[in-house]
C-alpha cells in the first residue's frame, strides 16, 4: 500500500507545457468574454514569464486547482 507522503504530486507528472495549457485554459475560463489573448491575460496575473513559462505562482495555481480542498476557493477569488 502507498502511503500519501510516498505518492508523487500531480504537478510533478505535469510538464511544463502541461501546466502552460492548464493555466491557459483557466485564463480562458476566467476571461469571460474578453477579446484579450489569454497568454497576455495570464502573463499580466503573473501566472506566466515573459518567454511564456509557467511563473511560481502558475505553478501554485494549478496545484491549487487540482487539489480538492482548494480549488473552489481559487475559482471563488479569481472569478
Amino acid at each position: 500500500m502507498i502511503k500519501e507522503d510516498d505518492a508523487p504530486t500531480q504537478r510533478e507528472t505535469l510538464s511544463s507545457d502541461d501546466i502552460v495549457s492548464r493555466i491557459l485554459g483557466f485564463t480562458l475560463f476566467c476571461m469571460g468574454f474578453s477579446r484579450a489573448p489569454a497568454d497576455q491575460v495570464a502573463r499580466g496575473r503573473g501566472w506566466l514569464d515573459d518567454e511564456g513559462q509557467p511563473t511560481a505562482d502558475g505553478k501554485a495555481l494549478i496545484d491549487a486547482l487540482m487539489s480538492r480542498d482548494s480549488a473552489y476557493g481559487v475559482y471563488k477569488m479569481v472569478y
